[in-house]
């Protein structure tokens, strides 16, 4: 076997086949130093090769975390906004973007006004039918349609102008005369400050990966409208049902600490001394507790009015675009990147 093995071997080293690799072994064997330099230059090609690959590559990052945050606080103090989804549909060349706003200006709990919002759409690379639609769904949400997006688009930027008045830049002092110059030379001066203060900017980008992929349907901006706000109000309805529930649960542990209540003060009857002490403090601990869970009780109560009259809106608003009075704001075109 080992011969038959060994002639194999041999029949193969005489073969025509094998004849250049055997003396290729030979030159190298001969050859140490031009050996060497052969396998740097190799070893250094395919170094080159992977570096200028990556360097050309779409994967390959050219955006800070800085400019791919989810999270933009304007400057000037008037609010805050949080891209919270993001999808791409490469299918039918839709983005979809999803923001939460906060107004910082206000004293109710509420989003930015939408009127009060300018939108700008940049491209990396122009294309004349893509346009960016803004479709507000409750007081903090807005919706944000990108058509006719092309496969290589690269990356969109997204400028958001905050026109709300910020109470802070108000001056309700009286000047003399001779301040008025130097007033009015600062004024100026903020002013144009104030113009950076109240943008901030959104990149969306193949390179992030918040960016999800997954085929969106192509519909009409009212279709579109229509949809998010049956999703938002049955989002709102498992509130009520969350809020009542936990009310429920709520009432039940007091109707169990009136019980408790009512048994130490049965007992209280039969106690003296440092005993009644004690049964005292257990009483006034769980009348603490009910108070406390009251408190819970009537937050949770009016924790539902405001998901309601949020029900209403949506409602409102859902047969104002049915019956065509719903006013969009008109679409947005692209700008090329400088």
């Amino acid at each position: 076997m080992l011969d038959t093995i060994k002639n194999l071997i041999e029949k193969i080293k005489s073969s025509s086949i094998a004849k250049p690799f055997i003396g290729i072994k030979g030159w190298f064997q001969d050859n140490v130093i031009k050996r060497k330099l052969v396998i740097f230059s190799v070893i250094f090609t395919a170094w080159i090769s992977l570096l200028v690959g990556a360097f050309y590559s779409p994967q390959r990052q050219t955006y800070t975390d800085e400019q791919l945050k989810t999270k933009q606080t304007f400057e000037n103090g008037t609010g805050e906004i949080r891209l919270s989804s993001q999808t791409y549909s490469p299918e039918t060349g839709i983005i979809v973007l999803q923001f939460e706003t906060k107004d910082s200006t206000s004293p109710v709990d509420r989003g930015i006004d939408t009127k009060r919002l300018k939108w700008n759409l940049y491209a990396q690379k122009k294309s004349s039918d893509t346009t960016m639609e803004i479709v507000p769904i409750v007081d903090n949400k807005i919706s944000v349609i990108i058509r006719n997006v092309p496969e290589d688009f690269g990356a969109f930027a997204i400028d958001i102008t905050n026109k709300t008045v910020s109470t802070s830049d108000i001056d309700i002092d009286v000047s003399s005369s001779s301040d008025d110059q130097e007033q009015t030379s600062k004024t100026a001066s903020k002013t144009e400050e104030n113009n950076d203060d109240n943008v901030v900017q959104f990149y969306v980008t193949t390179q992030n990966r918040k960016l999800k992929r997954e085929k969106i349907k192509s519909v009409s901006r009212e279709e579109f409208a229509l949809s998010e706000i049956k999703v938002e109000k049955s989002f709102q309805a498992d509130q009520i049902k969350k809020l009542n529930n936990s009310i429920k649960q709520l009432k039940d542990s007091i109707e169990d600490d009136n019980s408790r209540k009512e048994g130490l003060l049965k007992e209280a009857e039969y106690l003296s001394g440092e005993d009644l002490e004690i049964n005292q403090k257990d009483i006034a601990t769980i009348e603490s507790n009910i108070e406390t869970k009251n408190r819970s009780i009537e937050t949770a109560n009016q924790n539902i009015e405001k998901v309601q009259a949020k029900i209403d809106s949506l409602e409102k608003k859902e047969v104002a675009i049915k019956d065509g009075t719903f006013e969009f704001s008109n679409s947005i075109e692209i700008i090329e990147m400088d």
